[in-house]
């Protein structure tokens, strides 16, 4: 079987303050399985939501910690339409979703705003990449004292594990797993507690 790689990047762009700290927040994600259906794509676990293998949470290139247990993710990017099997760009329908659950009440939510997906044959792989913007952060509340605001950016990796399926020059289905992060800048208490130093205290909290 052809072996066929998707790498989706996204981006959140959203109206905020402005941050002069260098600063950043990284989530990685494992286990994240997607599925093409001809119209959209979303996520595809054994279960839905999509449940993942862990969430990785990481403060300038330093993990402060990770969850291994409960993660899911629900992704939702409509109307993705006659992407050509020669390879080519499309854009997607707006108002999709990304919902990451943490559990123990710890959870990330955005609205997507319309996506380029961006279809890239190559000789040993096939690249998907999709870039877009969400209209709003619906709802946070994440682990580690961490919390995110403008910009944050999404990327998926995957490879694709069934053949891909194709009709009057269109893929029609797809399906691959892989990983991903999502990648945005602190709020200032987030900041603050960072040039303190008080990112180990609230680490040592969250597993006590």
């Amino acid at each position: 079987m052809r072996r066929f790689s998707i790498l989706l990047v996204g981006s959140v762009i959203l109206v905020g303050l402005t941050q002069v700290a260098s600063a950043g927040i990284m989530i990685q994600l494992g286990g994240v399985d997607l599925r093409y259906n001809g119209t959209n794509i979303v996520d595809n676990g054994s279960a839905d939501p999509d449940p993942l293998t862990n969430a990785t949470f990481i403060v300038n290139d330093v993990s402060v910690g990770a969850d291994n247990t409960g993660v899911t993710l629900d992704l939702h990017i409509p109307g993705v339409l006659n992407i050509p099997v020669g390879g080519g760009q499309v854009n997607s329908a707006a108002n999709g979703n990304l919902d990451l659950d943490l559990g123990s009440g710890e959870f990330l939510s955005l609205t997507l705003d319309s996506t380029i997906v961006s279809y890239i044959p190559l000789t040993s792989t096939i690249q998907f990449v999709f870039v877009g913007a969400a209209s709003s952060i619906d709802g946070q509340q994440l682990p580690y004292g961490l919390s995110l605001i403008d910009p944050v950016s999404i990327s998926l990796s995957t490879q694709i594990t069934q053949p891909i399926s194709q009709n009057n020059g269109f893929v029609s289905v797809f399906v691959s797993a892989g990983t991903g992060e999502i990648q945005g800048v602190p709020e200032p208490a987030t900041l603050a507690l960072l040039a303190l130093g008080g990112l180990a205290l609230l680490r040592r909290r969250h597993m006590a």
